[in-house]
């Protein structure tokens, strides 16, 4: 087992200028971002340089972007630039006839809104030059239209708001573990080792975990989680018992539930799985049992409230008790999983999202947040004014660190589920700002050895959920804090001599899962 530092995840701030590195406001290639999504016939290629095969238009190579229509691709933008100019074209096609192809139409949309279009173009036509006022757009879309390839030449964005020339910084691109030193590497890798060697032994004959209090189900669900991120094999003798134990159970609490789901999605793939590939290579059994469990908890969505309260409480309980937060961001994440999977329930995410608007607090100190933004081997950091507004266990108590995280990943899923949907748009502005605001209490707040005004209870809990903010966010830093760095550290310090972690199973499995960043990212992973 290896350390998971995943390649979407994070970049190395450095404290120095790099030879050429651009300076100030240069303008911020679109190639060299990260798309919040891709919706196409093909995986998103990009072609960085002239010198190797690259998008060849009219003759000529070109650097760009290209993917096959009808398709979209999505960039969070976040209202950081001013304006955007690219070319649109259709690369040249094997065949004599430049129509052979089919003609493209390609639209740029701002938040739903169609900031531009083209008429239909063919293969063989020069590129059609385009520049836009992006100051206002969150959410920017690339969509073509028709049938054939849809290529986005030399995209730029320019005029960064906020451009702080001091904090653009050298970084390494992609993020490799070469970014943190060789010692600590080895450790962390020693640490993890040591706390899957310490939940194989402590496994019960029926292949279950136990816990201090009665969640058997839902600790034999998260140990499995941990160490199928950990690099353990389903068909190893304890995973074969663990996911025989989980078969045999009834489906009966949403936090148990909501880790099956993620746990049979890293049975297969640990880094995360894609419809097309989790159809082809889940078993069948697995999938009726994904499917079955994951209906069961949508079912679960505003359930055992008082008559006619369900659709005022779009939200999960255990099921018994009132609203939880800590429930609700498990059933998100489950039914994430389930979606990558190829299991979507499309029904769930905008009530959701609406009712955690209202749950989080209306008022905060006024703050400077921080949101790094990274461009192929460089990377700026851009403040904003904020207010550092948190979340309670549930509504009206005050906010805690472990609350305040999980809400923001809760409102991170319900915003990566929704996507450029119609329904989403009048929430998108504030979704943004509710999420801003919950990244500007973690920082207020900011301290890893106690969960924030909650002490030492649930504290490995709140650094798993750090980890998701960090991964699902692509943030190296809370403000300028390394926060996998500081969290790997203090973990590694309570690890006991046998591997063990706290003082229950689920503490060695958190620390697992924030030593390994498993989180699987929204963000999606093209083909470069």
């Amino acid at each position: 087992m290896r350390v998971g530092f995943k390649s979407i995840a994070v970049l190395t701030l450095f404290l120095s200028w790099a030879p050429g590195a651009p300076q100030g406001n240069a303008p911020v290639p679109l190639r060299d971002l990260r798309p919040r999504f891709v919706k196409a016939q093909s995986p998103l290629y990009r072609s960085r340089s002239r010198n190797k095969a690259g998008l060849w238009i009219g003759g000529q190579r070109y650097r760009g972007l290209m993917f096959h229509a009808p398709g979209r691709v999505g960039f969070e933008l976040d209202k950081a630039f001013r304006r955007l100019t690219i070319d649109v074209a259709v690369p040249d096609g094997n065949g004599a006839d430049p129509h052979a192809g089919g003609a493209v139409r390609f639209e740029v949309r701002g938040d739903g809104r169609v900031l531009v279009a083209t008429p239909p173009l063919f293969a063989g036509q020069a590129p059609v030059a385009l520049d836009l006022d992006v100051s206002d757009v969150v959410l920017l879309e690339l969509v073509a239209h028709g049938k054939g390839r849809a290529a986005w030449l030399g995209g730029r964005l320019r005029g960064l708001h906020g451009a702080d020339p001091a904090r653009f910084r050298s970084v390494s691109a992609p993020f490799s573990p070469q970014a943190y030193p060789a010692s600590f590497r080895r450790k962390v890798n020693r640490a993890i080792d040591a706390g899957v060697r310490y939940l194989l032994h402590v496994q019960e004959p029926d292949g279950s975990w136990k816990n201090h209090v009665s969640h058997r189900d839902g600790t034999t669900a998260l140990v499995a989680l941990a160490l199928f991120k950990a690099g353990v094999r389903r068909t190893e003798p304890a995973m074969v018992r663990a996911l025989a134990y989980l078969r045999g159970r009834p489906l009966r609490s949403t936090y148990a539930v909501a880790v099956l789901l993620m746990a049979i999605e890293a049975a297969y793939f640990p880094r995360g799985a894609t419809p097309r590939r989790a159809v082809k290579v889940i078993s069948e059994a697995d999938q009726v049992w994904l499917r079955r469990a994951s209906d069961w908890l949508a079912q679960q969505q505003g359930a055992g409230f008082p008559k006619g309260q369900g659709a005022l409480n779009p939200v999960w309980r255990y099921p018994r008790g009132g609203y939880d937060l800590s429930c609700t961001q498990y059933a998100l994440f489950g039914l994430a999983a389930a979606r990558r999977c190829g299991v979507p329930h499309s029904d769930v995410w905008l009530p959701t999202l609406r009712f955690l608007l209202g749950a989080q607090e209306v008022e905060g100190p006024k703050v400077t947040v921080s949101r790094y933004f990274r461009a192929g081997k460089f990377m700026r950091r851009r403040t904003e004014r904020a207010l550092a507004r948190g979340f309670g266990y549930q509504l009206n108590t005050p906010p805690t660190g472990s609350m305040t995280s999980a809400g923001l990943c809760a409102l991170i899923q319900c915003q990566a589920a929704l996507g450029s949907r119609t329904r989403f748009r009048p929430f998108r502005e504030r979704t943004r700002r509710a999420v801003r605001d919950a990244l500007a209490w973690l920082e207020e707040y900011y301290d890893l050895t106690k969960n924030p005004f909650r002490g030492r209870d649930w504290w490995t809990y709140y650094l798993f959920n750090i980890e998701r903010v960090g991964v699902l966010l692509d943030q190296r830093y809370l403000g300028t804090r390394d926060w996998y760095r500081e969290g790997a550290e203090l973990l590694m310090g309570i690890q006991r001599k046998g591997g063990r972690f706290g003082a229950a199973e689920v503490d060695t499995a958190f620390a697992l899962l924030f030593l390994k960043r498993a989180t699987v990212s929204p963000l999606t992973q093209t083909r470069r």
